[in-house]
């Protein structure tokens, strides 16, 4: 989803820089307000943005959900999960397929594992695409759940051969009542027949 944009924008290099100029003019000349306003997120390393959605729907939550893990991006992956502040803080219910010390964790250790698979994968210099493929979804008040078939694959890098994950996530969501926003505070993973799961992939990095 994500690999052939560094190709696109040496393509359209040229064009861009031409129509930078002129914004730029067009800015200064009507007094530049523009240049001052607040920017989208971005990612602290690379200074490269990222499509981040407001949080105000489940469907929000799940776009981001998408392109963070697309972009291995640890600090914005925090604010898809819900914290203390929420009146159910986030659990991780592990695939029951595979031997794990605890079959959940909560939101300390998914940040450890997130953070650290984000490491290892951006040092070999490659970016994962996730397909998800929604099969039941249900919205009521301030909470709705998903249930998705899922796909992760990772290419091939320096020093690994690719790696592809799926099988069947459900996501259970509920909103902040002081700040309107929805974050993720459940989610249970189940294997496929064939690769492994995102729980597979998890332990390795929580219990090497």
């Amino acid at each position: 989803m994500t690999h052939d944009r560094d190709a696109s924008a040496g393509r359209g290099a040229g064009r861009l820089r031409s129509a930078a100029r002129l914004a730029l003019l067009s800015l200064l000349l009507t007094g530049g307000c523009a240049l001052f306003e607040p920017r989208d997120s971005q990612r602290p390393d690379e200074g490269e943005a990222i499509d981040w959605l407001p949080p105000l729907s489940p469907n929000a939550v799940l776009t981001n959900l998408a392109t963070v893990v697309e972009a291995l991006e640890p600090h914005l992956y925090q604010e898809l999960l819900a914290d203390s502040g929420w009146v159910r803080p986030f659990r991780f219910v592990a695939d029951p397929a595979v031997s794990v010390p605890e079959p959940s964790w909560g939101l300390e250790e998914e940040l450890t594992c997130w953070q650290a698979l984000s490491d290892r994968f951006l040092a070999e210099q490659t970016l994962p695409a996730l397909a998800l493929l929604r099969t039941d979804s249900l919205l009521g008040g301030d909470s709705a759940s998903y249930t998705a078939d899922y796909r992760l694959d990772f290419p091939a890098g320096q020093t690994q051969a690719a790696a592809a994950y799926a099988g069947t996530l459900r996501l259970a969501l509920s909103r902040n009542g002081r700040t309107g926003n929805w974050a993720i505070h459940r989610w249970e993973d189940w294997g496929g027949d064939s690769l492994a799961s995102w729980t597979q992939l998890k332990r390795g990095f929580l219990w090497p």
